[in-house]
Parts: C-alpha cells; structure tokens; sequence
C-alpha cells in the first residue's frame, strides 16, 4: 500500500495574490491538480492533502477525491506531515510531495518508488543538481558516499553552501519509520521551524537506512515562489506536451 501527503497548506506570499499558492495556474489548471493526477497516474489511491491558508477554497477545487489533513499554524513541512500522520496506515509506504511542483512526471515518481522498495529504505529522498542551488537544502554525505544529513540553506555554513546536490522537498518512507520518527523532529534552527529534512539525520542516529534517488531533469522539481517562476513553469510544461504529444 502506498500512500501520498501532499503539502498544500503554505500562503505563497511572494505570489503577491489572494488566490492560496497551490491554486495559481499551469496550462489553466491548478498546480496542485497536475500533482493529484501524477499521483493518480503512478497508481496512488491513498492521498493527504494537508491544507491551511484559505483551506476551504483549496479543497473547494480539489473536491473529495481525497483525504485532508489542516495545518493551522505555519511551523515548516516536519510540522504539516505531523498533521497527516493519524491518517497513515502503519504499513506501506508514504510519497510526500510539496504541492508546488507541478511539472514532476510520472515516471519519476515511479522511479523513486522502485528506488525506495527495492534497497528497502526506511527513508529515500529524490534529489537533483543545480549550478545555481540558492534556496534548495543541501545534501549532506559522509565519507562512503551516504546521505546523512540535509541542511537549510540558512542554516548552512560557506562550505556548506558550495554544495550543488540538493533536496527537492519529494520523499517516500516507510510508514512505521516515519510515524516513529516524525515525533522526534525539533525546531532548532534560524526559522524556528519543524523541518521534515531532520528525519534524515534522526534515522542515521536510529541506524535505520536512508537513501537518495538522483534525478537529472532538474526541471521536473522547480519550486514555484513568484509571478517569474510561475511563467517559466509554464513554458517547461508546453514543452513536456508537446514532447508527450509527438510520441503518440
């Protein structure tokens, strides 16, 4: 059984709109409906949407095709998982996708599932290289080459910041890990947030198995923040449809 959160519940300021972030449009569709339907897609049936700024409106387009879980208080993405946790089934395994990523495809999605199962992870992150990785978590590894731990950018030092592998906000775990670990997450950090990135460095302390899945099409991960990002997600999916159209 495998089940999807998705994190829907940020104001998405910098958009300089009323409209909740998850709702600005791609190809005149919702962003977080391209998201449903990918999920829909890789054969996901069980899905969380954890929702809070103008709540009601977002689960108003999604309908009831979903579960929902209500973050009320904006304390980081650790925080909003907590929220959906007493939905989660103890086994299977749990993708958790922010809801501002609509040009993930398919196919990653599957990827990272099989990555997931097939080294049995207790945790996997996906992640990608930027030359550019300003605003992305950066990843951490030791000497053999193992993640390890994921730091916020603002909580990353110099040499730290130098690093070009980065978190993109998409992860599976294994349920029972992560309904045992979630409670372990603190907010010590400049945001004073719960970030989901610290169940990587709470399973290396529980010697429990985490891994990563590199994704190259570092396009398929971009966040989307501002009206100008919007517009460039916009453009990169016209070009995924096409592409998707001339193979048919």
């Amino acid at each position: 059984m495998t089940s999807a959160i998705v994190l829907a519940a940020g104001k998405g300021t910098r958009m300089k709109s009323e409209l909740p972030k998850v709702l600005h449009p791609v190809c005149e569709k919702p962003m977080i409906m391209h998201i449903l339907e990918k999920l829909e897609a890789s054969r996901i049936q069980d899905k969380i949407v954890v929702i809070g700024h103008k709540g009601e409106m977002v689960r108003e387009t999604i309908g009831n095709g979903v579960k929902y879980a209500y973050q009320l208080e904006q304390k980081g993405t650790g925080h909003a998982v907590m929220q959906a946790i007493p939905q989660l089934r103890e086994e299977g395994n749990t993708l958790i996708i922010t809801g501002d990523t609509p040009l993930i495809q398919e196919k990653t999605i599957l990827s990272l599932l099989e990555k997931h199962q097939q080294a049995n992870n207790d945790g996997t992150v996906l992640i990608t290289k930027f030359e550019d990785p300003t605003g992305y978590g950066r990843i951490i590894r030791n000497s053999d080459g193992e993640v390890i731990d994921i730091i916020e950018e603002k909580d990353a030092n110099h040499e730290q910041r130098k690093i070009k592998e980065v978190n993109t906000g998409i992860f599976v775990f294994k349920n029972k890990a992560l309904i045992e670990g979630i409670p372990l997450v603190e907010n010590n950090n400049v945001q004073n947030e719960y970030y989901l990135t610290d169940m990587v460095s709470i399973f290396n302390k529980q010697n429990k198995k985490f891994g990563s899945y590199l994704l190259f099409d570092n396009a398929q991960v971009m966040g989307i923040n501002d009206r100008k990002q919007l517009e460039q997600a916009e453009e990169i999916m016209r070009k995924y449809n096409n592409r998707l159209e001339s193979k048919k």
